[in-house]
């Protein structure tokens, strides 16, 4: 802190070539939250919750496209380990039309267990008892009822569509909490729909006692029915929710190589503007050095003046990676992807890395400057004016 103000002063020493490089780690910034939350909102990783480690979801072992028994839930809550088993269907209706704004989660499921397995969200008790007692009602996530102003007692309409029925619900209940981009309505109101009456489901969504039991009930889950005429594939809620992430390839991949190619880019640029700066610097350091001051110093000055610019850039980065996340995810609810809008979120955890990259980019293009600096002798330094 000593010699902060010197350090200061010379990082907006040519002030337009310190805004242009800021601008860049600006642009990176901005580019690496957006991307990663981003794939946070693809895999639900910002929509998991607090229990998504002891939740696990069963489905056919041939994908979602095949149904299984309704009887495999009295076999599966007797595994021990498991606290609660809901069979759901995904209606996959059409509400208002069929624009991709409008596209949203629509599940049936048991309202008697819903509440024990989502325990993570929140919901009024009298809600949720109001929900359990009408067959014709659902509950929604509060980040629809901001979207299409529902309120509580309000009806709204669903076209099926792969199960010819229409439904007509009342909205008893608002949760908030995790995935708040979905309807839940009762499994009874499909009973006179082929899939109430072939006795079968999509999907069984189980709540373990706690995550250290996932891989012996999923273990024990694939094995009880290995050998049925509808064998089954269990796994942890976070791997289920990945499968429709791999559906579009290999995302991750492409996002951090991405990421690491715009990193080196701008600790390139980052690097170049230091080392300009240290040059023409080279008879204020003989100077600086003349007086006193150690190679250790001059190291640590120069070093600092890259990590005050790559913080002051970052901090502007996450400042403004902010509006700029809102205004695209405007743009995605209006774009096939709009089902992920709903989940796009800056992260703690994500800015946080953001700014840690800030940190190692001031470091990495700091430092051969900062060495070399350390290193001019005092006669050659002064030589340069002589």
């Amino acid at each position: 802190m000593k010699y902060f103000r010197l350090i200061w002063k010379n990082v907006f020493r040519k002030k337009t070539r310190a805004f242009l490089t800021m601008g860049s780690i600006i642009l990176v910034m901005v580019l690496i939250i957006v991307l990663v939350s981003l794939l946070d909102a693809l895999s639900g990783e910002s929509a998991a919750g607090s229990l998504a480690g002891s939740r696990v979801v069963v489905q056919h072992a041939t994908g979602l496209a095949n149904f299984m028994p309704l009887g495999y839930r009295q076999k599966i809550e007797q595994i021990p380990g498991v606290v609660a088993v809901a069979p759901e269907i995904w209606f996959g209706g059409t509400y208002i039309d069929q624009r991709p704004e409008h596209f949203f989660g629509q599940l049936s499921t048991d309202p008697e267990v819903w509440p024990t397995i989502n325990a993570d969200v929140q919901i009024p008790a009298e809600q949720v008892k109001a929900w359990q007692a009408e067959r014709d009602s659902f509950i929604a996530g509060s980040q629809l009822i901001d979207r299409y102003h529902w309120k509580i007692g309000d009806r709204i309409s669903i076209q099926g569509s792969y199960i010819q029925t229409d439904l007509d619900l009342v909205l008893r209940g608002v949760y908030k909490g995790r995935d708040e981009s979905n309807i839940f309505f009762h499994n009874k109101y499909l009973e006179n729909t082929w899939a109430g009456r072939s006795g079968q489901t999509g999907i069984f969504f189980l709540r373990l006692r706690s995550p250290e039991d996932v891989p012996r009930v999923t273990d024990t889950i694939n094995q009880m029915f290995e050998n049925s005429d509808a064998p089954v594939k269990a796994m942890p809620e976070k791997e289920f929710t990945l499968q429709f992430l791999e559906m579009m390839g290999n995302v991750k991949l492409l996002v951090r190589s991405i990421a690491i190619i715009v990193l080196f880019t701008v600790v390139l640029i980052v690097a170049n503007t230091m080392a300009m700066s240290a040059r023409e610097r080279v008879t204020e350091i003989a100077v600086i050095r003349a007086l006193g001051f150690r190679r250790g110093q001059i190291l640590a000055m120069v070093l600092s003046e890259a990590l005050v610019l790559s913080l002051l850039a970052g901090l502007a980065g996450v400042i403004f990676s902010f509006p700029f996340t809102a205004f695209l995810v405007e743009g995605m609810k209006h774009s096939p992807v709009a089902m992920f809008a709903y989940n796009f979120k800056v992260s703690p955890a994500t800015v946080l890395m953001a700014m840690a990259a800030a940190v190692t980019i001031g470091t990495l293009a700091g430092f051969v400057p900062a060495i070399r600096s350390s290193r001019v002798s005092i006669v050659n330094g002064l030589r340069q004016v002589v």
